[in-house]
């Protein structure tokens, strides 16, 4: 009876071999993005270069149509916005910093959505009529330790709605370093 399983085990071992279904074990992002990527609602664990470390969350993502950004307080027609709420908590001793200069969307694509080429990543602008459009506080820029937390809005000014590629890069560093990426529908 045991030398019948024996064949009968190996045929299927080899039909599952040369499954090309996904496994389990594959990458949630096929580009291999080298920072950790979150979703909205879901905290993502952000380490910056110097070894300083928080959560950052995405509450909340809107897109609002033409007007919501100004230019030295008058609307400006044509720009339209992408609004990002999010939480960060510092998980560390030592400070993480955050800059909303540093914080940078796109709409992504191909197989590299987090760096497309025809798709440069816009920063975060405060040009965004924040108070206006009742996204308060603007999330700018700060310093974080031992579980203190900062909330706010953070804006790109961008043609349209749909899939956002966020990325949060280390302000102390002069060479780009991506902390966290955020994959949020607006």
């Amino acid at each position: 009876m045991r030398a019948g399983f024996v064949p009968a085990a190996a045929a299927v071992a080899v039909a599952i071999a040369a499954c090309p279904c996904p496994s389990a074990a594959a990458d949630p992002t096929p580009e291999g993005a080298p920072f950790p990527i979150g979703q909205m609602g879901v905290p993502v664990h952000a380490r910056a270069a110097g070894g300083a470390t928080a959560d950052i969350t995405v509450n909340s993502a809107t897109w609002f149509p033409p007007g919501c950004a100004s230019h030295f307080a008058a609307p400006t027609d044509g720009s339209a916005c992408n609004v990002v709420e999010m939480t960060i908590t510092a998980t560390s001793h030592q400070f993480f910093q955050f800059d909303h200069r540093y914080i940078f969307a796109g709409y992504g694509g191909g197989t590299q959505p987090w760096t497309h080429p025809d798709d440069a990543p816009q920063p975060s602008s405060l040009a965004v009529d924040h108070q206006r459009l009742d996204k308060m506080p603007p999330l700018i820029t700060g310093g974080l330790h031992d579980g203190q937390t900062a909330h706010g809005f953070v804006g790109f000014v961008m043609p349209r709605a749909g899939d956002l590629y966020i990325t949060i890069n280390d302000p102390a560093q002069r060479a780009p370093y991506t902390e966290a990426g955020l994959l949020v529908h607006t």
